[in-house]
């Protein structure tokens, strides 16, 4: 079975009506036609937001033979803000609804202010070092280091020189 009739049957066991169902993922009725009819491939990011609103895996979506996902460049979204470029390589949906890969480069200086959220955090870090602040405690993070932490603790992010590191976000 194709990916198109695959979100199809999807939808329909939801028991959404495609245009309702256009309108929730942010594309016109006619993008969702030509997806569910394989006219059209969807992008990682745009099957990303339909498996969300669907309640279930990327990989749900693509033959039971086929255990490998492959997002190429092209395929991912990018934020930049004033002192960090995020790019997200795996998006929710990909591996699991709760769960999303970024890579982050950022600019001398505090790109994460404090805050908290839901999950856990898993950051490996590629290149450069930060001051991270997690609840009262500082620690200076580098190359190579690994961290791995509950977010609903206050944490925040300091950059002392250009900054690269990779993320894992699991969601409760």
């Amino acid at each position: 079975m194709k990916v198109g009739n695959k979100i199809r049957r999807a939808r329909q066991k939801l028991g959404i009506n495609m245009k309702d169902f256009a309108s929730r993922i942010g594309v016109s009725y006619l993008t969702l036609y030509r997806v569910e009819t394989d006219k059209v491939s969807p992008s990682v990011a745009l099957l990303s937001e339909i498996a969300h609103h669907l309640g279930e895996p990327i990989v749900n979506f693509f033959n039971d033979e086929k255990r490998l996902t492959l997002v190429r460049p092209n395929d991912t979204s990018t934020l930049t803000a004033d002192k960090m470029t995020l790019e997200l390589l795996i998006p929710k949906g990909v591996i699991d609804n709760n769960i999303s890969v970024t890579r982050c480069r950022t600019e001398p200086g505090e790109f994460v202010s404090s805050h908290t959220h839901q999950g856990f955090e898993l950051t490996y870090h590629l290149k450069g070092n930060v001051l991270f602040r997690y609840g009262d405690q500082e620690y200076q993070i580098g190359e190579g280091d690994l961290l791995y932490f509950d977010a609903s603790v206050q944490h925040s992010v300091y950059a002392l020189e250009p900054h690269e590191f990779l993320s894992i976000y699991f969601r409760k």
